[in-house]
């Protein structure tokens, strides 16, 4: 089971059951207490839960809290993405991280990795990293909730905010991706920081699934030729190829 995926098992119990003991929570996730532990210890300064003698409940104000990380489950197609995603982050590397599932999962593979630094708008990664690293940068703006997560937009201002900023990598996903319109997403504030930050990048990294290929969404948030690698669990070279034939690095199983 993956962190984010205990973080909200956690959270969804102390919600029905007002507090529990760590071994209680182990039994439930099916999990050791060290683990719950550390679970535990990043829940609390993430300010979601406050520690007991043996235990957890969640903190004031946070009676709400599950609703903060209730996304759907992450399949496994995205999982895999994430896995191919991780190869190309380094130590030292400052990295961008988008909105939706796929970013969460990538969170997740690279948490480990020394020295990096984050920037983001998706709120629901930082209880994720920030037991590991140390700097994480979460940029401002209205919050949205969606099924992929909290994650925050902007309006052309968050140029302004980060045109100093140096990025050497962005990994971002989308909603959908088509040969001929590019890379779409469902709302229109979150394109500025779709296109602005990957764009401010030296490399930009675009992960999308099977599911995705075709899917036209509401708003263009890149054309295609304006990011630099596709990561994507399709194999079916008649798809990529429309992909290649625009130079697009296609990085795939």
């Amino acid at each position: 089971m993956l962190q984010h995926d205990r973080y909200t098992k956690i959270k969804e119990y102390l919600i029905e059951n007002k507090a529990a003991s760590t071994a209680a929570l182990a039994e439930h996730l099916g999990v050791s207490t060290v683990t719950i532990r550390k679970d535990l210890d990043s829940l609390e300064q993430s300010g979601i839960v406050k520690r007991t003698h043996g235990g957890a409940m969640l903190a004031e104000g946070q009676q709400a809290a599950p609703q903060i990380c209730a996304y759907k489950a992450i399949p496994d197609r995205m999982k895999k993405i994430a896995e191919l995603a991780k190869n190309y982050v380094l130590p030292g590397d400052f990295v961008f991280l988008g909105s939706g599932r796929t970013c969460l999962a990538l969170a997740e593979c690279i948490k480990d990795i020394r020295g990096i630094s984050i920037i983001t708008n998706n709120v629901s990664i930082v209880p994720i990293l920030k037991p590991h690293v140390s700097n994480i940068i979460l940029l401002g703006g209205e919050i949205i909730m969606t099924d992929d997560g909290l994650f925050t937009t902007s309006d052309a201002n968050v140029q302004n905010a980060v045109s100093g900023m140096y990025v050497n990598k962005a990994f971002s996903s989308g909603v959908g991706i088509d040969a001929d319109i590019g890379l779409t997403v469902n709302n229109m504030l979150s394109t500025y920081i779709t296109r602005v930050i990957p764009q401010l990048s030296e490399e930009w990294y675009v992960m999308i699934d099977s599911s995705k290929f075709g899917v036209r969404a509401f708003y263009q948030a890149a054309e295609i030729g304006k990011f630099d690698h596709l990561i994507t669990d399709v194999t079916d070279e008649n798809v990529l190829n429309k992909y290649k034939a625009r130079g697009i690095d296609i990085i795939h199983p």
